[in-house]
């Protein structure tokens, strides 16, 4: 189930941000919001996006589940304390949430009232569905700046969702419009320019904010090519290059030969096959991209996963490791567990006095050996221990999230 992860993420994250691209289409790029029976069909479409975006969350739900108890089905108990006592629980719950609201929305928004103000008001309401994302992304560990990192990685999410999502529903727009309702060519030509400028501003941001998170979650290029989140993401930016190569074409080429054709009223067959061909190309790779995307959200981030690569080739009991820096007055001693104790649950609390002394700053706790996560605060919980004996080993670490110190502490426990 595990194997999973990446392809749900990467589904849920493309659902959502078809659902923004559709709703924005039908609201805001059809020209006068018409035909009437198109904006209808996307707004279907919309609701399908929308429920199969609900159906990863809850297959995501089941996976993070399976995470804290690997060797079986994750019970109804190990759900409800991952949504009740995880950041991302909770962020998964009040997304969810959401969701169903939203779902609801548009459901009575089909039934009763598909004018253009009430599409341009959901299209506002899906936001907070794609931004909520970004509390259980990697931007919230980040430690320094914590709110610019979650608001860049909230405006990425938006803006690739306008221009990738947009570009899925514009294509699936163009053809049903020319081939099935055979519309004029310049209602083609009014929508592909309403749907550039979108774009144009859409890729602006992708480049700030992506360059920013690039920046704070891989840091340099050793690090890229090092370690899996850095391939991954190397790859995604070569499929963003090429959409955006692409979309310089459609905006210099494909838009201007539309307007001129709609000019002289020429509606030729080769006119719209070429704008189907480039709009569909640059949009299966955004579909692309958002699976690469849902790929790099199930990986630890390139700093992170370059730290853990040097802990796993250097022992820290090593003398004179050239990882492990002099504790200069820094230390740490655990509290809870105490030695030898038994639990009768998976969740271990976990308390302990830290020195920081001159460089340290936090601790990372170790369950045999494995890095199970990070503590800010003297206290806290270790969530989905599995059954046997295990070493809780807390190590102190410096501002950098990389240094590790010779300062740790080491204790055995039991869990039944």
């Amino acid at each position: 189930m595990l194997q999973l992860e990446p392809i749900a993420s990467g589904i849920a994250y493309a659902s959502s941000a078809l659902v923004l691209g559709v709703l924005v289409t039908a609201g805001f790029l059809l020209p006068g919001g018409k035909p009437k029976e198109l904006r209808r069909t996307l707004l279907v479409a919309a609701m399908s996006m929308l429920l199969l975006f609900l159906s990863m969350a809850v297959l995501s739900l089941l996976i993070q589940g399976a995470k804290l108890r690997p060797d079986a089905l994750p019970s109804l108990d190990i759900v409800l304390r991952y949504v009740t006592m995880t950041q991302s629980g909770k962020v998964w719950l009040l997304r969810e949430t959401y969701g169903v609201a939203l779902a609801l929305v548009l459901f009575w928004l089909m039934r009763h009232d598909t004018s253009l103000i009430a599409v341009r008001i959901v299209s506002f309401m899906i936001l907070p569905l794609i931004a909520g994302r970004s509390f259980a992304s990697h931007a919230i560990a980040v430690k320094d700046d914590t709110s610019l990192a979650v608001m860049a990685d909230a405006t990425h999410l938006i803006a690739g969702s306008l221009w990738g999502g947009g570009l899925v529903a514009l294509f699936w727009t163009l053809h049903s419009g020319m081939k099935v309702l055979t519309l004029p060519l310049a209602w083609a030509a009014e929508t592909v320019r309403r749907f550039s400028w979108l774009a144009f501003a859409s890729v602006t941001m992708l480049l700030i904010t992506g360059l920013y998170q690039s920046w704070i979650q891989v840091g340099n290029l050793t690090i890229l090519f090092a370690t899996a989140y850095g391939r991954v993401l190397a790859l995604k930016i070569l499929l963003f290059l090429a959409m955006l190569s692409l979309g310089a074409l459609n905006f210099w080429s494909t838009g201007p030969r539309l307007v001129s054709a709609a000019q002289v009223e020429n509606k030729t067959d080769s006119v719209v096959r070429m704008a189907l061909i480039r709009v569909g190309t640059e949009s299966f790779l955004a579909l692309l991209v958002f699976l690469v995307t849902g790929f790099l959200t199930a990986l630890p981030p390139g700093v992170h996963a370059a730290h853990q690569t040097a802990l796993t080739n250097v022992s820290p009991a090593s003398p004179g490791a050239s990882s492990i820096a002099p504790a200069e007055g820094a230390s740490v001693k655990i509290l809870s567990p105490t030695p030898g104790q038994i639990f009768a649950t998976d969740r271990v609390p976990l308390r302990f006095n830290l020195t920081k002394g001159k460089w340290g700053d936090h601790v990372h706790a170790y369950i045999d050996g494995e890095l199970m996560g990070m503590f800010m605060s003297n206290d806290g919980a270790l969530n989905g221990i599995r059954p046997g004996r295990h070493v809780l080993e807390l190590r102190v670490v410096a501002e950098d999230h990389q240094t590790e110190l010779d300062a740790t502490d080491k204790i055995a426990f039991t869990v039944k």
